[in-house]
């Protein structure tokens, strides 16, 4: 076999082996994809932020503030976000799961800054909520009662 012949042989099987690396992360992203499509169907069906509106309305008078982010819709915008840099000022980790996240925050003014932070995300074993960093099942019912012992808690009452 010439030189040519050989390298003629290896380009294909380089073909071959990029195609199947492609047909794989295809896969891989259609299926993350799906899981987060999932995630954003349960936000929807727990109601987290009309749960958060409707705790705003009637327990804060309107004066709390709503924020909803989605992990992997970060912006360039967000300084926190920045590529290259986490939250914390360390280099980032690849095996940081933190973007496959939605996370929903009440904050408001009340003797100093209140906040109440549901977060609702992917992890190995499926789908988790936390409220203030405190796991509960992913129920409408959990939820709500979640949210009234965290607001109870952000008060000390």
């Amino acid at each position: 076999m010439t030189w040519r012949e050989t390298l003629e042989g290896l380009k294909q099987e380089l073909t071959d082996v990029r195609a199947v690396r492609q047909r794989r992360l295809d896969e891989d992203e259609a299926g993350l994809q799906k899981e987060r499509d999932d995630l954003s169907r349960t936000f929807q069906d727990l109601g987290v932020d009309g749960l958060l509106a409707e705790m705003n309305a009637t327990l804060l008078d309107g004066k709390g503030e709503i924020e909803t982010i989605v992990g992997w819709e970060s912006t360039a915008e967000d300084p926190d976000q920045e590529a290259g840099i986490s939250m914390n000022g360390d280099e980032p980790n690849e095996d940081d799961e933190d973007t496959d996240v939605i996370t929903t925050i009440l904050s408001w003014e009340e003797g100093g800054e209140m906040e109440i932070a549901v977060d609702l995300g992917l992890s190995d074993d499926g789908i988790y909520l936390q409220i203030n960093e405190i796991e509960i099942r992913p129920e409408k019912e959990a939820l709500e009662q979640g949210l009234i012992q965290a607001f109870r808690d952000e008060l000390d009452l």
